[in-house]
């Protein structure tokens, strides 16, 4: 029954993802600026959902609150040379920096080769493109970026793996440069079971792990799950790798906390 219940769902989902491209085929997109929108399945990978409306606009929101960040700690976003979006998807969040001055270069590396793959060949000259592994390294050389950004990545890996990638992350930073990574902060714990909440008020952290195997119909791997974090959690692990200056509530467009490193 579980089998079948899960194939329904994959079923399903890929129906929708038929249906979405014909309704856009015949209805047309909302207005992408001349950029090439992403395909439902690449967008609702980053996004969750295969709304072009609220793909465009969470992208918006999240490039608009990324300059607000760097602003407010004392750059403005178009001083820094070199710019990493660490887990960039198929460019949700980067096309809204097309603008860019030309000494500022982009960069987005991603888990996902078909993603990357569709960026590489319809946003080839908004940035470079590079698809990294689960583990490091990332193929850039030490005191690379002077701003990393990483939305919605260390809410979806486990804590060995986030301690990996705080190490990367801290390699590749120039020093005195600027992260922005979000987590999973406190409204969202709100939505968690009893038990759960205990758990990670307990540990600080909680990894739960959803669909597995042949019918995970994101098209992610299996060790891509969800994972949520508490404020002195952050404070006490991610301290151990870079200072931390400011951790916001719900400081990513009203969502996800911000953590400014």
């Amino acid at each position: 029954m579980g089998i079948f219940r899960a194939f329904r769902k994959y079923a399903k989902h890929n129906l929708k993802i038929a249906g979405v491209m014909v309704r856009e085929r015949l209805a047309g997109v909302p207005n992408t600026g001349g950029i090439p929108l992403p395909p439902p399945k690449l967008r609702y990978r980053v996004h969750g959902a295969m709304d072009a409306a609220s793909f465009l606009e969470v992208g918006s929101g999240c490039a608009q609150e990324i300059k607000k960040l760097t602003q407010k700690h004392g750059r403005a976003f178009d001083s820094f040379a070199h710019v990493l979006d660490f887990g960039c998807g198929c460019g949700r969040t980067l096309r809204f920096f097309k603008d860019h001055p030309a000494t500022q270069h982009l960069y987005g590396t991603d888990i996902d080769p078909e993603a990357i793959q569709w960026c590489r060949h319809r946003l080839a000259n908004l940035a470079d493109w590079g698809v990294n592994q689960f583990e490091p390294p990332l193929r850039y050389a030490e005191n690379t970026f002077d701003l990393i950004y990483g939305i919605s990545v260390f809410t979806h890996i486990d804590e060995n793996a986030q301690f990996r990638w705080l190490a990367e992350l801290r390699r590749i930073a120039k020093p005195g440069g600027l992260l922005i990574l979000t987590v999973h902060g406190e409204q969202y714990h709100r939505s968690l079971p009893a038990e759960a909440q205990a758990e990670l008020n307990q540990r600080g952290i909680l990894f739960r792990v959803g669909q597995t195997g042949r019918w995970k119909f994101d098209g992610l791997p299996d060790y891509y799950q969800t994972t949520y974090h508490t404020r002195p959690y952050v404070a006490r692990e991610w301290s151990r790798y870079f200072k931390i200056l400011e951790h916001i509530p719900a400081g990513m467009i009203g969502h996800q906390d911000a953590v400014i490193l």
